[in-house]
């Protein structure tokens, strides 16, 4: 069997010389590395472009190589400034404020509708990011944003449950699981206190409207307070609303809790035990489980993004246009474990084949998308504060 010490380290020095994994096992990608990096610089001297010498990313935890990261702004000669945030909440609320300025941000695709309606994105410039070709044909021209004028997508998955066997031998498998508090021989009764939601409110409505057989973008207030209502009845069982750096950490130890909603990426991180910033190949935690519950679960799709007082508008469009580098995005969901598009191809198999990184084509059949704009956004908001606001 593997052991932890089965990874590979990516180099903070330079990423000419790193290796990722494709079906035929694990291989230098110098070359092909070079070539992408001399399309960038012929593109660049074509058309004048010149960085300027800082670049602010503010991205979700967990979800890039940071050596990588760093790697790029020290080849551009770029200070850093590099933030994280735990909801898609977060996020929006720094847009609104304006008081921190950053230039690039990884919103939701279903925020991004409203994120164009508020005029807090400015357009994306195709033409600076010549590696936009190699993302496949389905992420690209989303309904979110016909014609990707304001966004470019970064990853996908789903919100799902995971937990850890070690504590629930009898497995979990729905939402009934987690919502039916009425039954006292449920998994929420039986492991009352243990339990965590995402600190996300449209989340936590998502799960309880496809519990409810509810639409998940509804404007229904009848709806909507049978939803609030739901999550309410639910909370007095919870340890509480986790995030993912916390519930990273707590569930393959299990003393406070260990069974989290979730996403996807972050569970299979924990299976790989994989950190921001060496790749782990063999799997540590296989008592960590992921299901997508039986009544179906959230699709979402986080997205490369410019916000509208962003301040390095070029070294935001070099930055892009590096991530989607093929065997750049490939080392990048080798790392995290969660799937960046334009890298599928140089993947190692195992990882490319397991469901909890790359959603089955099987399961889509299930899954639910939303968008939101600015009436769902102040509706959700409200049932949202209800719920938060009702003691346990």
């Amino acid at each position: 069997m593997s052991s932890r010490r089965d990874f590979l380290k990516v180099a903070v020095a330079g990423v000419a010389g790193l290796a990722i994994g494709g079906a035929g096992g694990w291989y230098g990608r110098e070359g092909e590395v070079e070539k992408y990096k001399k399309q960038v610089e012929d593109l660049m001297g074509k058309i004048g472009i010149q960085l300027e010498d800082e670049l602010d990313i503010f991205n979700w935890t967990w979800y890039a190589n940071l050596n990588l990261v760093e790697d790029f702004a020290k080849e551009h000669n770029l200070k850093l400034v590099y933030d994280f945030y735990e909801s898609n909440d977060e996020l929006i609320s720094v847009l609104e404020t304006g008081a921190q300025a950053y230039d690039v941000v990884i919103p939701s695709a279903s925020y991004i509708p409203y994120l164009v309606q508020k005029g807090y994105l400015q357009p994306i410039d195709l033409d600076k990011i010549p590696n936009f070709e190699f993302i496949p044909d389905k992420f690209k021209n989303p309904e979110w944003d016909p014609d990707n004028q304001y966004t470019v997508v970064y990853s996908y998955g789903t919100t799902g449950i995971g937990y850890n066997a070690q504590f629930v031998p009898e497995g979990v498998k729905a939402w009934d699981d987690l919502f039916n508090v009425d039954n006292p021989d449920s998994i929420i009764r039986r492991h009352a206190g243990k339990i965590t939601m995402l600190t996300e409110g449209d989340e936590v409505l998502s799960a309880a409207a496809i519990y409810l057989g509810y639409p998940i973008d509804t404007k229904d207030e009848k709806q909507l307070e049978d939803m609030a209502n739901l999550c309410i009845k639910q909370k007095k069982y919870l340890y509480g609303y986790e995030g993912t750096d916390d519930y990273m950490e707590e569930l393959p130890v299990g003393d406070r809790y260990y069974i989290s909603q979730a996403w996807n990426g972050d569970i299979a991180g924990i299976v790989y035990e994989s950190d921001e910033r060496e790749v782990y190949v063999s799997k540590a935690n296989e008592d960590i489980k992921y299901v997508v519950p039986e009544e179906g679960a959230v699709v979402w799709y986080d997205n490369f993004a410019i916000p509208k007082n962003a301040k390095h508008i070029e070294a935001a469009h070099a930055f892009i246009n590096w991530f989607l580098d093929p065997p750049i995005s490939a080392i990048h969901t080798i790392t995290i474990k969660y799937p960046y598009p334009a890298g599928i191809k140089y993947v190692p198999v195992e990882i490319r084949e397991d469901p909890m990184i790359f959603v089955p084509e099987k399961l889509y059949d299930k899954l639910y998308w939303r968008a939101t704009n600015e009436e769902i956004e102040q509706l959700w908001t409200k049932y949202w504060q209800k719920v938060l606001a009702a003691p346990t």
